[in-house]
């Protein structure tokens, strides 16, 4: 079954990663944030290119933005759970 924007919805920090020019133009289409991996410059219908996967970080580091944000999250060192034992 195609994928059409009728039949689904993006959230914004949904990205698609492929190395096909195909589905990049595809995903595009849909309203996918893209990303053509395996090259190292641009096509029509992709945002990011990547010669690598492994260099994602350095190439999109907003992705990790938002996890960076919540390690700055402090928690005590020592958590009380309660449970029961039943011998």
């Amino acid at each position: 079954m195609p994928l059409t924007k009728a039949s689904l919805t993006c959230p914004p920090l949904q990205i698609f990663f492929d190395d096909s020019v195909r589905n990049i133009l595809a995903g595009k289409q849909i309203g996918l944030h893209t990303v053509l991996v395996g090259k190292s410059q641009r096509v029509k219908g992709a945002d990011h290119a990547l010669e690598s996967i492994h260099n994602i970080r350095e190439a999109l580091p907003e992705l990790w933005e938002e996890a960076e944000k919540a390690e700055d999250v402090l928690y005590a060192d020592r958590v009380a759970i309660e449970t029961s034992v039943t011998a």
